[in-house]
């Protein structure tokens, strides 16, 4: 039986984790989802080395008593833990493993320390980030069709069995619990034997609240967005400033269209230059907006293929 405690629930439109040893946990939330987004774009293989590290501790606890490789992989587990939120359960189930070491375990290291459960985890994660991609693709982005969830997903499990490639497989059943969850409140809680059954929850949470997902238009990442909402911009933030890409999506995109818009640049160029005629003296204030007005209207008789653009040109020289 383990010594410690980690769980998490879904309730309120946020997702709950509870860890740490039986006298003593830690409780964050999120918003629904977020820590699977997170897992989702997670570079995984720039911690790579920190496995492999992983892995040289553990062959050397096989062939050693010295304590100081385990305390050396305490450390290791700590620094992947703060990763994710997912590993902190990965810590916490060797860390207990460790504590049977120091208890005068009888049996075999190799059983209890198994290497590739740890080696193994990038690529993994790799795949799995792969798999749930399809899934919110086929299944609950809302840009991909407007068929019913549970029929999407009716289609994506027979595609997932004709399909040649690995897709993500879900197990028959998951280690869950029903019990208060709030003041008032019940639901399924999952005590998770490791960081795939997390995903897995995050998952089937999704499908069974149908929760409609959509690629930000200026990151490019998928993110869960409220019913009926139009917004096509994330709250993920996208400077050292905490701004967003909602804050500034429409901003660059507008930047990103008027970069290939020539009738914007030669009216932009125009403009900026009999500005500075203001400050020279050569025109006054109400003379350059009287002239802007007249020079946005012809633009837009540009914009409309009314005019062409050599007419604009011209009519911008001498007007």
């Amino acid at each position: 039986m383990s010594d410690y405690i980690f769980k998490t629930y879904v309730a309120g439109g946020r997702e709950y984790f509870v860890y740490g040893d039986c006298s003593k946990q830690t409780k964050k939330d999120f918003p629904f989802l977020e820590s699977l987004l997170d897992l989702l774009y997670l570079d995984i293989w720039q911690y790579e080395p920190l496995i492999k590290d992983m892995e040289h501790l553990i062959r050397e606890i096989y062939q050693s008593d010295d304590m100081s490789y385990i305390n050396q992989l305490r450390s290791k587990l700590e620094q992947l833990a703060k990763v994710h939120i997912f590993f902190e359960q990965t810590r916490l189930e060797w860390e207990h493993r460790l504590d049977l070491i120091g208890a005068s375990y009888g049996g075999k290291l190799v059983d209890l320390l198994p290497i590739k459960e740890l080696t193994h985890i990038p690529s993994t994660i790799d795949d799995i980030q792969k798999q749930t991609k399809c899934i919110f693709e086929m299944v609950l982005d809302i840009d991909k069709g407007s068929d019913p969830v549970q029929k999407r997903m009716t289609s994506f499990l027979r595609y997932e069995k004709t399909n040649s490639r690995r897709t993500f497989e879900f197990s028959p059943s998951l280690p869950l619990h029903f019990e208060v969850t709030g003041q008032d409140t019940f639901g399924e809680v999952l005590y998770p034997k490791d960081v795939y059954d997390l995903i897995e929850f995050s998952l089937r949470e999704a499908i069974k609240r149908e929760q409609r997902m959509r690629v930000c238009k200026n990151c490019g990442r998928y993110f869960a967005i409220a019913r009926r909402s139009t917004t096509e911009y994330c709250d993920r933030p996208i400077d050292e400033k905490g701004r967003t890409c909602k804050d500034m999506g429409s901003i660059i995109q507008w930047t990103k269209d008027r970069a290939n818009d020539e009738v914007f640049k030669i009216y932009r160029r125009e403009y900026k230059r009999r500005f500075a005629w203001i400050k020279a003296g050569r025109v006054t204030a109400e003379e350059f907006y009287a002239w802007s007005e007249k020079a946005r209207e012809k633009k837009v008789e540009c914009d409309t293929g009314a005019i062409s653009l050599e007419e604009y040109q011209q009519w911008l020289k001498d007007f």
